[in-house]
Order: C-alpha cells, then structure tokens, then sequence
C-alpha cells in the first residue's frame, strides 16, 4: 500500500473515531447535565424537607410554652373548682366520656378547644418567621380545632376526640386531686425552597394535668400591701435596695421607688380594700404608685411592661425581668386550716393545747445532731412537742418525741420533766418511757395545733455567734408542715441538711447577680403556716418572766430559716422589730407569705444601716416554682396548669 492510500486510511479512521468519541461525548454531556438538574431537585426537596421539620419542631415546643401559658388563663376561667371533676361529669372512678368532650372539644364556643385555638393563631397566624435564604420560607399552624389561621385541616386528617386520662375525683373533703385530660392536635408544617416544597402532618395528644397550685410558689404574696390592718399604718414601697428573685403578688397595688429588681414575674390584682375572699365593692383598679407620681393606671403607663418615672427624687423604673401583669386575678387567702388539723388527724402529728417548743432535728443513728459540715448523713427525722401538764396537783413538761427515717415509718416515746429541770424524770407519776415505739401510720408531713407554737427551732448552733455552724433541722428526706391556728414564733435556725440554693440576689456594677441554686434536686422541704395569727422572728427583748426550762424567746442574730412562711390572717415579721439593738439579718430560703406587709426592722436613713431588729436576705427557692410544696400546705383556690406533654402518634410527609 502506497503512502497515499495509507494516508486515506488514516484520515477514514480519525473521522470515524471523532464521531465515535463526539456520540460519547455528547452522550456524556446530557448524562452530566440530568445528573445536574437531578442533583438540583434533591437539595431542594431536602432544604424544603429540613425547613418543615424545623417548623414542626417548632410547633411541639410552642406547645409547652406559649400555648401552655394561654391554657393557664382558659383553665383557670373554665375548670370546675366545685364539682368532682374540673372537666365533665359523673359519680363513678371517671367522669362520663361525652361530658369530658363537650367541655372540652364539644366544638361550642366555650368549650377549652375554641379558646385555646383562638389563642394559638393569634400567637402564629401573623408571626413574622426568621429570616431565612432567598426563595425559602416556613409556615406552622396548630390545629386543636377543624379550622386552625382559617384554614381547614388536611385532606384525610381528622382530629380526635377529648378524653380523660387519669385522676381521682374531688369529694369535697378540701382535698382537691389533680387530674389530667387530653387534647387532639394536628400540626402542619410547610417548608419551601424555590420551587420544591414539603409539608409535614403530625398528630398527637396534648395533655395537661389540672390541679391546685400552692401557695408556696410565691417568693413573696401580700393581701393588704401596707405594715397593718390600721387606716394610718406604714405604705410599703419597693426601694432599689428591693431584690426579689421568685414570684411576687399582691391583691392591692404595689408602690415603687427608684429601681426595685424583680426576677420572677410580678402581679397585682388591684383592690382598694381586699378582704379574705375578694376586691370589696369598689372594682379593681389595675396600675401602682410611683414615688412623687403618685397612682398610674396600666393606660397611663408608657409603655406597661417597663413603666419609668422621672422626678426631682431620681428615675423610678422598676426592673420586671420576668414580666407583669397589673390586671391579674384576685388570690383569695385560706379561711381555716382545716386541710391541715384533717392531716394532721389522719396521718400526722396533731395537739389540742399551746406547744412550749417544737424542736425539729436531723439526727444520727444515736440521736445526736449531724453536724453542719454534712460530714454525717442523717438517720433519722427527730421531732420533739413540749407542752404542760398539770399531773396530780404539779405543773410537768409533757415532751412528746418522735423519730422516722425515709421509709417515714414514725416511732414515738414521751419524756416528762419537773417544772425547772433540764433533766426527764425517771420515777414518780408520771415517769418517762425511754423506748422507742413503733407508731401504726407513715407519717404524712404534717404538724398541727389548734393553739400556738411558743418557740419553734432547730437543734443549734456549735457556735454561738456563727449561723453556718447550725446543725440542720430537716433531714435530706424530710419534707413537713407546721400548721398553727394561733401564732408561731421561731426562735432559732431551721436549716435543710440537703440545701438547695446558696447566697442572696446581689447588686454588682450595677447589674444583679442572682443566687446561686445548684442542688434543686434536693426534697427537704419545709412549710410554717399560721391560720389566725402572726408568724413572727422572736425578738422578745427579755426572758425574765418566762418559764426557763423551754430557752429564750429570742432569735440568735443572723438567724437562718428554710422554708415558707405564711400566715392567712396576720403577718410575717420580726416580734418588738422596731425595739432595742440590730439583730443582723433574717437569711430565708423560700418565700413569704401574708395577709399584712410584715416588718422586720428600722433603719437609719442617713447612714442606710439598720437601727433595730433585722435586715432582709432573701432568697427564693427554685424547687417551688416546679411544683415542690410542703405536704398539705395550703393551696390557691383555683384551678390552673399543673403540667403539660404533648404525645406524637405520627408524621405524615406531602410533596407539591
């Protein structure tokens, strides 16, 4: 073959592998570009599907805040505070199924569903979503009703119907069992991307539990917000050097001077005259006072949330951290302590005369006190109630002594002492019985006279002047209730052997610090509760007409007391607090609460530092804004959200 004709070859063979490598090119170009336009729908089918996800998450968490607060307001307007069941009717273990979901989602304008739908489009049907990428959006509602932002529920979704859960009845023995109940809900949520979106439905059951709440979630609660039941008696005001860090209310309105710090949400009811049960015949007056302001309504307020007045006194703004509310209900204080004598009675300790002293004190395994320093862990709960007796003509000190550890299983024996004697009495009649005596009953908390508590304390300090060398008087598992008709006076250190919080709210740079509240999980609690008269500090100046075989009526200084303080018809204070010298400070863990402003000493204001009684160092205890309580402690007459869970019984994914 000549040069040319292999020349002719070559280039027959060269065009032919161009067009074979030009197909395959070509072929693999559209394969490129499908695998392109492919690759496109799939990130967009993913962003549309993570955004809807991202929505429905946010509706389960909408669930247990936003909406749990609106359901809060409805069930206190709408359960039963008088029948057996808050939600339906019925004589039997359970209310009758069809009344549950006629209260509840029956569809009428009042039942719990229609107000609470309401309330969840307005919190989402005109909320502005976050800022997200060009071409993407989110949208959300939740469906407690067939209708949710005006739009109908999904094709081939339907919602449940309302049920009863769990719960005892009500019998109208005061004592009022919660019980839970469960609303269907269907959230649907939408996510966008350019063209591509992706809705997810999920259902579910919205289930909360109704019940009472308890007076102890209250850092501070006052009725008549002055110093006493007198026309002329001292205007309480919060003042800057004010820090409270739980809960405050008032039936009346409160009085501002410069910047009170308040850390939990603030509330006040309005009453010119509260009484025990309600605002007197005047209407509520929603607003407060302000220093050299005087009165200002809600509407005069610019804006309500963070009110701020500007005078010739400085700026009196007070510092709402955790909101308010000027036009809150109306909290009716406890008429009787009956709950408690019933508990008492039934499962408790309960005494008919005045108690000389009431000693409370963890202890070991021989009946010593544990030290402060926690090195020895509490055995046992040690409770003593001194009272006299007269026996054969002689006045006695009748001590009855009781112990129990965590199986609250009690045991008992009495000591019997002659009228100045330090020592019990080991003959004559009556004798005392050393032996410890196993009791029938668990213990159920609860302590209860129908008279007074004339010094109540713990087990001492092991050094005088020191009040963190206290020893505790609650053992870690001891949670009890101390109920009074009469009054109570403590007059010395109540400290928890688990403590749940450390330090007090402080101000720093101007900026306040908080306490410090690291063992929450802690369960010693304990409750002081006086029905008809004062829960006082003692401060009686003298003990010299007093019988000397009980100790002082005095408080040492810079006492200690854990727990809540609450008197219905009295005050919380300090006894003669505007008599003799400075006392140092009152250190509380827990709350206070009371029917008049309670005072607890004076000061000088040139210096600022206190002239006599004590000083306030409060600090609030956490755990009762969860739910913890003493047992029995008196509860608020109204119904409200004890708990929430919202159940998902599955997902449903839609592509458009």
């Amino acid at each position: 073959m000549n040069s040319r004709t292999r020349s002719g070859v070559a280039l027959l063979t060269a065009l032919a592998l161009l067009v074979v490598v030009g197909g395959i090119s070509a072929l693999m170009f559209a394969r490129t570009l499908a695998e392109v336009q492919h690759s496109g729908d799939d990130s967009g089918i993913v962003q549309s599907l993570l955004l809807a996800r991202g929505a429905a998450n946010l509706g389960g968490a909408v669930l247990q805040g936003p909406v749990r607060d609106e359901l809060e307001s409805i069930v206190q307007n709408t359960s039963s505070t008088s029948n057996r069941w808050s939600y339906g009717t019925g004589s039997g273990a359970a209310p009758d199924a069809s009344t549950v979901v006629t209260a509840l989602n029956g569809g009428g304008a009042t039942s719990v569903a229609e107000q609470l739908q309401d309330a969840i489009d307005g919190l989402l049907c005109t909320a502005t979503p976050p800022a997200l990428d060009a071409g993407q959006a989110l949208s959300l509602r939740i469906h407690v009703t067939d209708t949710a932002c005006g739009v109908a529920l999904p094709a081939g979704t339907r919602l449940a119907t309302a049920r009863f859960v769990r719960g005892l009845p009500r019998d109208g023995s005061g004592t009022a069992n919660d019980q839970t109940f469960a609303l269907p809900f269907v959230i649907v949520a939408e996510g966008v991307a350019g063209p591509y979106r992706r809705n997810l439905v999920t259902t579910g059951e919205y289930q909360f539990t109704v019940g009472r709440g308890s007076f102890a979630q209250y850092a501070l609660f006052t009725n008549v917000h002055r110093a006493g039941p007198q026309w002329n008696a001292p205007e309480i005001w919060f003042t800057e050097n004010t820090l409270f860090d739980g809960p405050v209310h008032t039936n009346q309105n409160f009085r501002f001077y410069r910047n009170p710090w308040f850390g939990g949400e603030v509330t006040s009811a309005g009453c010119s005259n509260p009484g025990l049960n309600g605002c007197s015949s005047v209407a509520p007056n929603p607003g407060a006072v302000f220093y050299d302001e005087g009165f200002r309504s809600v509407a005069q307020m610019q804006p309500p949330t963070s009110p701020s007045y500007t005078n010739a006194f400085g700026t009196h703004a007070p510092e709402l951290a955790a909101g308010v509310d000027w036009s809150a209900e109306f909290v009716p204080l406890p008429a009787n302590s009956q709950s408690q004598r019933d508990a008492a009675v039934a499962g408790g300790l309960a005494f008919g005369d005045d108690l000389i002293s009431l000693t409370l004190s963890a202890t070991d395994a021989s009946m010593d006190p544990v030290p402060a320093d926690g090195s020895i862990d509490a055995v046992y709960q040690h409770i003593e109630a001194c009272r006299e007796v007269r026996i054969a003509g002689s006045d006695r000190i009748r001590c009855d002594q009781y112990r129990y550890g965590p199986n609250l299983q009690l045991e008992s024996r009495v000591l019997f002492y002659n009228r100045n004697s330090s020592s019990p009495r080991t003959s004559g009649n009556p004798s005392s019985d050393f032996t410890w005596r196993a009791m029938s009953q668990e213990f159920n908390g609860v302590i209860h006279t129908t008279e007074d508590v004339d010094r109540l304390t713990g087990p001492g300090r092991s050094a005088g002047n020191d009040p963190a060398t206290a020893s505790p008087a609650l053992a870690s598992f001891a949670q009890i209730t101390i109920a009074a008709e009469g009054d109570i006076r403590v007059t010395g250190d109540l400290t928890y052997e688990r403590v749940p919080c450390t330090g007090t709210p402080v101000r720093v740079a101007g900026t306040v610090q908080a306490a410090t509240c690291g063992d929450l999980a802690a369960q010693n609690i304990l409750g002081i509760y006086s029905q008809g008269g004062d829960v006082t500090i003692g401060h009686a100046l003298s003990d010299a007409t007093l019988r000397p075989w009980r100790g002082t009526r005095n408080a040492p200084s810079d006492v200690t007391v854990h727990g809540v303080l609450m008197s219905s018809t009295g005050i919380v204070g300090v006894e003669n607090y505007d008599s003799g010298g400075a006392r140092g400070s009152v250190n509380l863990i827990g709350g206070i609460i009371e029917y008049y402003y309670g005072a607890f000493g004076t000061f000088n204001s040139q210096t600022g530092s206190m002239s006599t009684g004590f000083s306030r160092a409060f600090t609030y205890d956490q755990r009762t804004a969860a739910g913890l309580a003493p047992p029995y402690f008196p509860t608020i007459g109204q119904d409200g959200v004890k708990s929430v869970a919202a159940f998902s019984f599955g997902q449903r994914e839609q592509v458009e």
